[in-house]
């Protein structure tokens, strides 16, 4: 007989097993699915988007994963795939994984999709980002500001409904100008009035008169005190005239100034309106850059976007860490020492990956995915080609994202060669129907802010259409010339940050069109031309006029005060003998009143 202590033994082992047989079960039933929806649960909440998983199956014993139809959804436009995956297989280091690190040496990606429509629209993590759509408003018949009927808006019609930058420049100009010269004439009449000047005059008049009746040393005293005070109020009163021309002179050439500056105006506005109203595209952006640049811009956004939305998980974690605080002195402080573990928490060193590119597969790879890049060392690259396909000859991507310093440097370059063109339209004047595209870029952006790129594409084999015909002569002329055209450039260079940015599109086309319309419609410009001219100078001359009219008032003041600096120095001779050399005018009058 077995005994109780030996019943317990069997009893637990047969129980361990039985509990380990259910959990292993469990694991094996069940670990897909667990990992599946964690991974759709948790994966959205961190991305703040839908993530849908088509399926997961794990293999334990040799440690590989493989996913089919991974999607993860736009945030921001619910009823589309930011990216998506045909399938993700990859063998995960296990070891590593109990100590929470993620590494991968070797992944396969296949069927890379960008901005697919979703069949039913993903679930809301955020709330819908507000964008303020300016919704531009286009004329059939004025698409991108320039007219396309040959009846040109009468320059009386323009006026009434464009504000002339020269008239609200001159009412305000006028007003300081007429301030001016009020103030001026204020100051002027207050200080040199001609009662002051009569009441001088009639001082000399009195010292005249006096001196006939000096008949003691105490009356020839008093009258040559007399004629010092007279003296010292005419030079105060010249030394005042001094001081008011130099300011009125200073005031002058600022008027001046103002003047030349409005006289300029009138022809800054022919030159905008007939930028807006004439046909002449000389100097401003040609038509057909006009047309490139708007879906170019667009997509230059989306580029954008996805390039903000991947730089946060590219930083390593030292990145966003405070300064660690200073250490105080006989204070007791946990160092902690760097892991010896050169490691990085998440890390994939290679992948293979698939991508549809113009609904043509091509293959790349990428190296160094990493959570982070300074402690890995190496920058994130990754590498797209193919060649001799149904859309291209050839094609070339290069991605790096370099974050192993302290200023990322990021760089892009991309080429195709001899691109199948599918039909373009331009506007509502013609398409480019087909054609064979060749496209040269590159793209650096130093510290996620300073941006620099410029693109080529030469297009050769080249073939326009006209969506309709026109009886419109200026979009058929437009259409023929299109026409003759079989190759030609387009040249885009971008600047700025990706916040902020500047566009500058240059195309041949445009210098082409520009000449043929030149020849056809060139006596019609000038015309119109010279009656806007013509017009704006009407309109312009009366308000230009007076505020002339107040500079010649500010000369004249400046004359009068010369004419009083004048008048005063008369007078201040007339006190006595040499006086305004400075001789004593004292000494003077005794030597022509005594006889000895």
């Amino acid at each position: 007989m077995k005994s109780a202590g030996k019943k317990f033994r069997v009893q637990g082992i047969a129980v361990f097993v039985v509990v380990t047989g259910l959990i292993a079960v469990f694991f094996v039933m069940f670990l897909d699915g667990i990992i599946k929806d964690t991974l759709e649960d948790q994966g959205s909440r961190i991305m703040e988007s839908q993530i849908d998983v088509g399926s997961l199956s794990t293999s334990l014993l040799s440690q590989a994963v493989d996913i089919g139809n991974l999607q993860i959804a736009n945030a921001d436009k619910l009823e589309e795939n930011l990216v998506q995956f045909g399938r993700i297989k990859f063998d995960f280091d296990g070891g590593r994984a109990l100590s929470k690190k993620v590494i991968i040496d070797d992944m396969t990606l296949d069927g890379l999709l960008l901005n697919q429509k979703r069949r039913v629209p993903a679930k809301p993590y955020k709330p819908a980002r507000e964008e303020s759509e300016k919704k531009s408003e286009e004329d059939s018949s004025t698409p991108f500001g320039i007219p396309l009927d040959l009846d040109f808006k009468n320059p009386k019609d323009i006026i009434k409904n464009e504000k002339l930058e020269t008239l609200e420049v001159i009412k305000k100009t006028k007003g300081d100008l007429k301030a001016l010269e009020d103030k001026w004439k204020a100051e002027i009449d207050k200080n040199f009035s001609k009662k002051s000047l009569a009441q001088i005059k009639q001082r000399i008049k009195n010292i005249k008169t006096k001196s006939k009746n000096l008949k003691s040393l105490e009356a020839i005293q008093s009258f040559a005190e007399e004629i010092e005070a007279l003296d010292k109020d005419i030079e105060a009163r010249i030394e005042a005239i001094h001081k008011f021309q130099r300011e009125l002179e200073a005031d002058i050439r600022k008027a001046e100034k103002l003047l030349a500056h409005i006289t300029t105006l009138p022809e800054k506005d022919f030159e905008r309106l007939k930028k807006k109203y004439s046909l002449d595209l000389t100097g401003q952006t040609g038509l057909i850059s006009q047309m490139v640049s708007g879906p170019l811009k667009t997509k230059i956004d989306k580029a954008w976007a996805y390039y903000k939305q991947i730089s946060p998980y590219l930083k390593s974690p030292s990145d966003t860490k405070p300064e660690p605080k200073k250490i105080e002195r006989s204070k007791g402080q946990l160092i902690k020492f760097p892991s010896p573990d050169p490691f990085p928490d998440f890390l994939i060193r290679r992948a293979k990956l698939s991508m549809n590119v113009w609904e043509q597969d091509v293959k790349g790879s990428f190296e160094g995915l990493t959570s982070d890049p300074k402690k890995y060392g190496k920058p994130f690259v990754l590498n797209f080609s193919g060649d001799q396909t149904e859309a291209f000859k050839q094609f070339s991507m290069k991605l790096m994202l370099d974050r192993t310093r302290v200023e990322a440097a990021d760089f892009l370059e991309a080429k195709v060669g001899s691109l199948k063109i599918k039909p373009v339209p331009l506007g509502k004047l013609a398409a480019l129907s087909q054609g064979l595209a060749d496209i040269n870029g590159t793209i650096k952006i130093q510290n996620e802010q300073n941006l620099k790129g410029n693109f080529t594409v030469k297009v050769h084999s080249a073939s326009f259409t006209q969506p309709e015909a026109s009886a419109n002569e200026f979009s058929r002329i437009v259409g023929k010339v299109l026409k003759s055209i079989n190759r030609f450039y387009v040249k885009a260079v971008i600047r700025g940050t990706p916040d902020q940015y500047t566009l500058d599109v240059k195309t041949d086309l445009d210098k082409i069109l520009e000449k043929s319309i030149s020849k056809v419609f060139d006596q019609r410009i000038k015309k119109f031309e010279n009656d806007l001219h013509k017009l704006i100078e009407s309109k312009t001359a009366g308000p230009l006029s007076e505020a002339n009219h107040s500079v010649a008032e500010l000369l004249n003041l400046e004359k009068n005060l010369k004419a009083e600096e004048a008048t005063s120095n008369d007078l201040l001779g007339q006190t006595g003998p040499d006086t305004s050399q400075g001789k004593d005018p004292v000494g003077n009058l005794l030597k022509e009143l005594l006889p000895f």
